[in-house]
């Protein structure tokens, strides 16, 4: 009636309209949620039904495999065919290397190989097992007889491998035990290197130039430094400058300036003739004091256009002072929106700290800050982001600040977006509803 109040709108005819329409999935996407059961069940009733000509599956099978019964294959090695080992004489060598040891952590694959009965040996010629190997020095090789793992342990490993440049993926936890000379000669015996990871005090500054000499360094394609605050990022650059054709790349925080990462993205265009750098995924990990800068993430989008992957452990500007978001303070004190770079290509983005060690995210930067990020990335399809909380202990405590409030920077999520998590403790988000919101 005129002069009536409107009745309000209850909460859940509210949340109703904030959600995102649903949109049919695609084809493909629906048969890659599928179980492999599923498919094939599915395809045995479409082979049967008619609806998919048995000829077809055929074609998609090597020869060896469109018979009733499989022909055994040969063994692997140049030793005498494995028997002795009970159940396992009766699965094919092919099988039980590619499809069961293959799967199986490096150090298991060592002591079938070493460690066992003669019958077992043979596997030491088998490439596909030593392809790929991971080392710890606190791991489970070491509570299976190698004692501490050092780099003595390391060396023998690797004479004792076939062909050393056959390994195509190493992963080193140096620890305190495994010496930096000992890795520095490992990198060099593994010329055929495409993923690398090293992580430990002993990862020094001269491991890593010693690595950015090795011919490796330009096959490589995924890169992972956790080294400690001891490495120099000037060092670190030096392997990043070697690698131009990382797909793949996590540093820890505090080597990866802005600078250090300009750089990067210029050796590799300069590398590739001038096109975009291959950049796929970039995980920047927590290191005591390392931090991400709200500048460093807004370039990114410029630097890396290939990214579908974004993983930051803590975007701030200071992340010691009274204020986290300096530039993003400064910008809004002038009336200028803070902007971000767009990212076409990014799928995944998650950011676990947005507070600084002694202070908290202001609500007007946390609402300019988001819906910046949100708006760069049409193509986002998850989203995580954790505020975190301010340290107020010690003897001279940082007096509290209040947690931010987000209530207007998601309310336009792209439509690709199917997961979203805000939240720990400290992210609010007022009057908007999404489903995964936490």
């Amino acid at each position: 009636a005129p002069g009536t109040a409107a009745p309000a709108m209850s909460k859940r005819a509210a949340k109703a309209r904030l959600v995102p329409a649903k949109v049919a999935a695609p084809t493909a996407t629906l048969v890659a949620r599928l179980s492999r059961q599923d498919l094939e069940r599915l395809l045995v009733r479409s082979v049967e039904s008619g609806a998919v000509h048995r000829d077809d599956v055929l074609s998609l099978l090597p020869e060896a495999k469109q018979q009733a019964e499989l022909p055994r294959l040969k063994h692997v090695g140049v030793s005498a065919a494995r028997s002795g080992t009970g159940y396992f004489d009766d699965i094919d060598d092919d099988l039980l290397v590619k499809m069961i040891l293959a799967k199986m952590p490096s150090d298991s694959r060592f002591v079938c190989a070493i460690s066992t009965c003669k019958a077992w040996r043979s596997l030491r010629d088998a490439p596909e097992l030593w392809s790929d190997i991971v080392v710890s020095s606190t791991g489970s090789l070491s509570r299976r007889g190698w004692g501490v793992m050092n780099g003595t342990h390391l060396l023998k490993l690797v004479a004792w491998l076939r062909n050393p440049g056959g390994v195509h993926s190493l992963s080193v936890e140096a620890g305190d035990s495994i010496n930096p000379d000992a890795i520095k000669k490992a990198l060099a015996a593994m010329p055929s290197l495409t993923s690398l990871s090293l992580s430990g005090k002993k990862i020094t500054n001269a491991v890593l130039t010693h690595m950015a000499k090795q011919p490796a360094a330009k096959k490589l394609l995924r890169l992972s430094l956790d080294a400690s605050g001891s490495v120099h990022a000037a060092d670190a650059l030096k392997l990043l400058e070697a690698a131009p054709n990382l797909t793949s790349l996590s540093l820890s925080s505090h080597l990866a300036s802005n600078t250090s990462l300009m750089q990067l993205a210029a050796a590799a265009a300069a590398a590739r003739g001038g096109g975009s750098p291959l950049l796929s995924e970039l995980r920047l990990t927590r290191s005591f004091g390392g931090t991400c800068s709200w500048r460093c993430l807004s370039r990114l989008g410029d630097l890396f256009p290939e990214l579908e992957l974004l993983h930051v452990h803590n975007v701030s500007d200071n992340h010691y002072g009274d204020t986290c978001a300096a530039s993003i303070t400064a910008a809004l004190a002038r009336g200028a929106p803070f902007s971000v770079a767009r990212l076409p290509r990014l799928r995944t983005l998650q950011i676990d700290e947005l507070c600084g060690f002694t202070c908290n995210l202001g609500s007007d930067e946390l609402e300019s800050a988001l819906g910046a990020v949100v708006a760069a990335c049409p193509a986002l399809q998850s989203l995580s982001v954790t505020h975190g909380a301010m340290w107020t202990g010690g003897s001279n405590p940082a007096p509290w600040q209040p947690l931010p409030t987000a209530t207007r920077c998601l309310d336009e999520l792209p439509a690709s977006l199917g997961e979203a998590r805000c939240g720990n403790r400290s992210l609010h988000l007022s009057g908007h509803a999404f489903s995964g919101t936490e």
